[in-house]
């Protein structure tokens, strides 16, 4: 059961759940791919008998950058409920953003080129009097920004 759920407020229902986009673990892929390039080319570089190593230690850092990329997914949970819009991040140190529906002034999403090519971008909540709060990397943030507002809409 996920902390948002067991955290919601009397007669509250969970509406829509979002997730953290793939891309969050592009570098640590990149890093693997490179390492796995190098690994592949070793038999075929005589004059450079250590490649191989490099490729070795490329794969060995690129799993380990892929660790906290792969916390910071398990550890995200965004969700709209009826009230609320709720993104809670973090293990250990755990960082919360609540926001009530009737305290949204506009919901903004932000989206690069990439982010349109690959469907993320960041969701920017603004609220009543000067709150401002930004979820980056969302998976689908279309979506996730139509069903707050279908849900904001509707108390």
């Amino acid at each position: 059961m996920s902390c948002v759920s067991k955290n919601l407020l009397p007669g509250e229902t969970v509406t829509c759940t979002g997730r953290l986009h793939w891309i969050i673990y592009l570098k640590p892929l990149l890093l693997v791919a490179a390492g796995l390039a190098l690994v592949v080319l070793a038999p075929f570089t005589p004059h450079l008998p250590k490649l191989w190593i490099w490729g070795a230690v490329a794969i060995a850092v690129g799993l380990l950058a892929a660790l906290p990329a792969f916390v910071q997914a398990w550890s995200t949970e965004l969700v709209v409920t009826s009230a609320r819009i709720i993104a809670k991040h973090g293990v250990i140190s755990r960082r919360t953003t609540e926001m009530l529906h009737k305290k949204i002034e506009s919901l903004s999403v932000q989206q690069s080129i990439a982010g349109r090519i690959f469907n993320y971008g960041t969701l920017v909540i603004h609220g009543t009097g000067g709150g401002r709060e930004a979820i980056p990397n969302i998976a689908r943030p279309l979506e996730f920004r139509n069903a707050a507002m279908a849900a904001q809409s509707v108390t």
